[in-house]
């Protein structure tokens, strides 16, 4: 391993409840319910394509451009009255991945602005090279192009990293673009596919880093 890159929601920090509460405020605008279960299919996956999937399965037309500008909106409504801490074990993992002068880069599909947010609450920007948002490419999770562009944003060959993922979008995207995939089964991530990461971890703590010495 020459490089790290890491999803944010639910691998970071425990924001996935957030995003939730965010999407069922926007969803409920256009008189539409969803549940937890049901959002979790969509964890890692854009406003826009979120929106038109929901909207195509209720057999419903809602205004798709105007609904996701309410997402960041409604999601922040959340974000302000939230208590926001790190995962468990993401410091430590951090702090070992700079003492072996890992590079290290965010590649989520959060926008930029909320990234920036996140990482700066949590103090933990001093970590990472490079924040990409899914904001920044042409395709989304499952695609691999958010990966590829953290890899060129660290200088490291996409054969060469390691991708710390909790949704099967985001599994998929990493391995699309030829990295190694560490599964974390994160604890509010909902029930997802990771079987297709090269490993699987419960705990974050679990991650042995000498895997790749």
């Amino acid at each position: 391993m020459k490089a790290m890159l890491f999803d944010m929601d639910g691998v970071l920090v425990d924001s996935e409840p957030i995003h939730f509460a965010g999407r069922k405020r926007t969803l409920k605008r256009y008189g539409l319910e969803i549940t937890d279960e049901e959002l979790s299919h969509y964890t890692g996956i854009l406003a826009k394509p979120f929106l038109r999937d929901i909207a195509e399965k209720r057999g419903v037309n809602i205004p798709i451009d105007e609904a996701a500008e309410f997402v960041p909106v409604d999601f922040k409504t959340e974000f302000d009255k939230s208590d926001i801490k790190p995962i468990d074990g993401i410091k430590n993992l951090l702090e070992n991945l700079a003492a072996k002068n890992i590079p290290m880069a965010i590649a989520s599909s959060s926008s930029p602005q909320l990234i920036r947010e996140f990482v700066k609450r949590l103090e933990i920007e001093k970590y990472f090279t490079a924040l990409v948002s899914g904001h920044e490419v042409k395709q989304s999770k499952p695609a691999p192009d958010i990966y590829l562009k953290a890899a060129e944003s660290v200088k490291v060959a996409p054969a060469e990293c390691v991708v710390l993922e909790d949704s099967r979008s985001g599994i998929l995207a990493g391995k699309a673009a030829g990295m190694y995939c560490i599964g974390f089964i994160s604890p509010h991530s909902g029930n997802q596919d990771l079987s297709q990461a090269d490993i699987i971890v419960k705990k974050i703590s679990d991650i042995d880093l000498n895997l790749w010495s």
